[in-house]
């Protein structure tokens, strides 16, 4: 195989990652911003988000 050879998957897969990463900021402070919480825990943020939307029996 040359040395020449470009994967092209492998550029759409990179580019792809890239957006998603640049997105996942933006869109992290749209959450935030809608649902502000004092917790500093990321994963505890996010259940007790989850909590807050069951209704309680």
């Amino acid at each position: 195989m040359s040395k020449n050879v470009i994967d092209f998957n492998a550029k759409q897969d990179e580019a792809r990652h890239r957006r998603k990463e640049k997105n996942l900021d933006k869109m992290q402070a749209r959450f935030e911003k809608a649902l502000p919480t004092e917790e500093k825990d990321p994963k505890k943020k996010l259940l007790n988000i989850f909590k807050k939307g069951k209704p309680k029996k």
